[in-house]
């Protein structure tokens, strides 16, 4: 039996996932701190204690942004063992990682929390299984009873990443989907990219649930409200500015952070 659980932590109140199968777990997207990452590990342990056979933990990074990721060296010291990326990511990872910290130890209102992160970069970086885009079809894993396909995309980064779970209807979309917020779009962002990866993912016809990086999951009408949102500004101003209302969906959700919630 599979299971899927959303953890949510601040800052950021970034969604991480942990998927886990008869045979193995995965991880989606390692936090914004060693500690978080640390406290990922843990949870995917305890949650595969319930299925005695699988004995691997491995890690996907869903984009290069430091709420994503700055948890993934202290996961993989805690025990996961491969960490698969986009081939962007692989890439520019240190340069990420030199901005953000830079750019965390300057703002008022994060310079209390990056205090918490090493001052070293280095200390934050990780090996990557790279993941290329390929015309062959996407790269998988078998988690025993799931598949997880990697999809390379682009739009909100350069480095995005989506896990698609053709046989459960779900799809982890990173930041290309926001509900807790507007969508976020910095110099590294396109919307014309944008919109042609949420078309792609519109495309994946089982998929019924998506786990956005911040706020609740949410179904496909929302997917499609978003893109005609961010296609219409788009069309209307610079690829480096958006500033888009916010899209709650439906009914009472828990948004305390932190949170887990069970998907299955």
């Amino acid at each position: 039996m599979t299971t899927i659980s959303v953890l949510s932590s601040d800052p950021a109140a970034v969604n991480c996932g942990i998927i886990t199968g008869s045979t193995s777990s995965l991880i989606v997207d390692a936090g914004p701190c060693p500690d978080a990452g640390r406290r990922l590990a843990d949870r995917a342990a305890r949650l595969r204690g319930r299925s005695p056979a699988a004995t691997e933990i491995d890690l996907v990074i869903t984009h290069d942004h430091w709420d994503h990721w700055f948890g993934a060296a202290a996961l993989l010291a805690a025990g996961a063992g491969r960490a698969f990326a986009s081939s962007s990511f692989a890439t520019d990872q240190e340069g990420s990682a030199w901005l953000a910290l830079d750019a965390l130890r300057h703002d008022p209102a994060t310079a209390e929390f990056a205090a918490q992160l090493p001052v070293d970069p280095g200390e934050l970086f990780v090996d990557v299984t790279p993941v290329a885009p390929s015309s062959s079809g996407p790269a998988e894993v078998d988690l025993g009873g799931c598949r997880a396909e990697f999809h390379v995309l682009e739009g909100h980064s350069t480095a995005d990443l989506v896990v698609r779970l053709p046989d459960l209807g779900v799809v982890f979309v990173g930041d290309l989907i926001e509900e807790g917020d507007a969508p976020q779009a910095g110099a590294d962002a396109s919307l014309s990219h944008w919109t042609n990866s949420l078309r792609t993912v519109l495309d994946f016809a089982e998929a019924t649930t998506f786990v956005p990086g911040h706020g609740v999951p949410v179904d496909r009408g929302f997917v499609q409200r978003q893109l005609a949102d961010i296609d219409g500004m788009r069309l209307h101003q610079d690829d480096a500015e958006v500033a888009l209302p916010a899209r709650t969906m439906p009914g009472d959700h828990d948004r305390r952070v932190p949170r887990e919630l069970r998907l299955l």
